[in-house]
């Protein structure tokens, strides 16, 4: 039997490395998103021109919700793939992240300034 008093828990701090990887990540999923928004008005616009003009736009628009289905697919892949190596949420979401950010930022700036 232990008579002695039981110290209280210390509380654990999180890992300097595990803050950053995980700012890292919502930093690049923000830019990914804010140019993947910008990149969706675009075509927007060219499926309300089109359909305007008289042109289908169904066709326009299932092939662009294609692309997207088929790059969240991938990144969900890769996502999960990461596991392998032993790697932390943030750490796989800051990778995946990485990957995910220059398609729509290019397309971004390909669209709005060139």
């Amino acid at each position: 039997m232990n008579t002695y008093p039981t110290s209280p828990a210390l509380p654990v701090r999180p890992s300097r490395r595990k803050g950053f990887t995980e700012t890292l990540a919502v930093v690049l999923w923000a830019i990914t998103a804010q140019a993947l928004g910008l990149c969706l008005v675009v075509v927007a616009m060219i499926a309300v021109w089109g359909a305007a003009a008289g042109a289908p736009a169904g066709e326009f628009l299932l092939q662009v919700v294609g692309v997207l289905a088929a790059a969240a697919l991938l990144l969900a892949a890769a996502y999960q793939g990461l596991r392998l190596f032993g790697l932390t949420a943030p750490t796989r979401s800051a990778i995946v992240a990485a990957v995910a950010c220059p398609g729509p930022v290019g397309l971004a700036l390909y669209l709005y300034a060139g």
